[in-house]
């Protein structure tokens, strides 16, 4: 199992929320089934894009490998931990988040986390995630993933090639969900590069190219550049260097 915040947040909170319930994934495939266990989306949304601040929400996903296998029980355990950790000392009535919980065919389940980022009673920003949130939220990870035996990302014998599979989840639906919500999705495609060229993933220009079209990205020429085409439902045209790599 595994925790990650993701980076964007300045969006527009209602496309994230959107997003998170349909029924259709980022490359229009049908998802095998949406959940709602946490909250209402669309107030978390409202509340959120009524905030003043350049990031308006924070969100992550809690991911399981198709191994793992969570029970229901074992998946409220996790939110319960995950929102006495995120807003410790605050009453509920102090925060506003949501989880929504997505199957994935094969046995996958994950749970994206959207929270609006500010303090209920004082109206001040509450960021659940600051820099160094791996600090906080690494121990809750671990503590679970001994428990239950559940598939550790920190585990040194799953080389890049048997990676979990919630791990490449999350690199791809991070990028999936920037590219439609942020409005410059270049850093996404950067950031998401070099965690392939981290892990092994990419070693020469072809699995540039692999890594790109994984997340429904058009390679249309290649050069000394690589200049990409986003496929439908996907808004900006970018082009990548091999300095991006």
């Amino acid at each position: 199992m595994l925790v990650r915040f993701l980076s964007h947040g300045k969006g527009s909170a209602k496309a994230a929320a959107k997003y998170l319930v349909g029924e259709l994934d980022a490359e229009g495939r049908e998802r095998e089934g949406v959940e709602v266990w946490r909250g209402n989306p669309d107030m978390v949304a409202a509340v959120a894009d009524s905030l003043d601040f350049e990031r308006k929400y924070r969100s992550a996903v809690i991911a399981w490998a198709p191994g793992d296998r969570p029970t229901d029980e074992q998946i409220e355990a996790v939110l319960d931990e995950f929102e006495k950790t995120a807003w410790a000392g605050l009453e509920p009535d102090r925060y506003a988040w949501t989880a929504v919980l997505h199957r994935e065919r094969g046995g996958g389940v994950h749970v994206h986390i959207l929270a609006a980022q500010c303090d209920l009673q004082t109206g001040r920003s509450l960021n659940i995630a600051p820099p160094g949130w791996q600090r906080t939220f690494d121990p809750l990870r671990d503590a679970f993933n001994h428990e239950h035996g559940w598939s550790r990302p920190d585990d040194p014998k799953r080389a890049r090639a048997q990676r979990p599979g919630h791990v490449a989840y999350i690199e791809a639906s991070k990028l999936r969900a920037g590219l439609e919500h942020e409005a410059d999705p270049r850093t996404l495609i950067r950031d998401y590069l070099v965690q392939r060229v981290e892990h092994g993933a990419i070693k020469d220009r072809a699995d540039v190219v692999s890594a790109l079209e994984d997340v429904g990205l058009d390679v249309t020429r290649q050069g000394k550049e690589l200049h990409h085409r986003p496929r439908s439902g996907q808004r900006k045209a970018v082009a990548a260097t091999r300095r991006t790599v």
